[in-house]
């Protein structure tokens, strides 16, 4: 299913409609880089018994910051302007210092684990803001400092689990994203597109 609001019209009739069920789906038939731009080309294929035919369109993504591309067989389409991916892009960023140790430093990795990888089921997305046991544990043991920097609402997941372990903290600096304009994040299935805009065209 798509969502209607960042998807023309005719894009989001098809995908929406009876005739793409449980047979149907999407599939990624090309990609075309140029510069910092990408030209996706992909198919809208329904089950042979339907009689709709076969529909292919491009996306034309402007300015693409990161991507990761799995071509396979996919139902799910969506546009999002909040998701844990955009984060590193349009959060502000910051500086988490703490004050204090824990008797027991496991709990605390398990603490900042389970409650960042709950921000998103795919928890490919969320590992790079979990950190390593042997890191909290070296910090536990430095007792001061920096305990990390990058997106306050990470941040902010870590100083609540501080709180829990009995650490003191506070956030240093607030550095707004470098981009004037929020990115989006365009999913089809698995794969998954950051950038600043972007045109749907039918061609076929």
């Amino acid at each position: 299913m798509a969502n209607d609001i960042f998807f023309p019209k005719g894009l989001t009739d098809v995908l929406n409609s009876p005739e793409f069920d449980d047979e149907a789906g999407i599939l990624i038939e090309s990609l075309i880089y140029n510069n910092d731009d990408l030209i996706i080309t992909f198919s809208i294929r329904f089950d042979a018994n339907n009689d709709t035919p076969q529909q292919l369109w491009q996306i034309n993504i402007v300015d693409i910051e990161d991507e990761k591309i799995t071509r396979s067989w996919v139902r799910n389409v969506e546009i999002l302007t909040e998701h844990v991916l955009l984060l590193e892009y349009n959060d502000i960023h910051t500086e988490l210092y703490f004050n204090g140790t824990t008797n027991d430093s496991q709990q605390l990795f398990i603490d900042i684990f389970q409650c960042v990888t709950q921000l998103s089921n795919d928890n490919t997305n969320t590992i790079k803001y979990t950190l390593l046991p042997e890191r909290i544990y070296e910090l536990n043991r430095q007792g001061y400092g920096l305990f990390a920097r990058g997106p306050k609402s990470i941040l902010k997941i870590y100083e609540k689990c501080l709180l829990k372990a009995g650490i003191k903290s506070k956030f240093i600096g607030n550095y707004a994203p470098s981009k004037n304009n929020p990115l989006k994040l365009l999913k089809l299935g698995d794969s998954y597109f950051i950038y600043h805009d972007i045109q749907f065209k039918k061609i076929k």
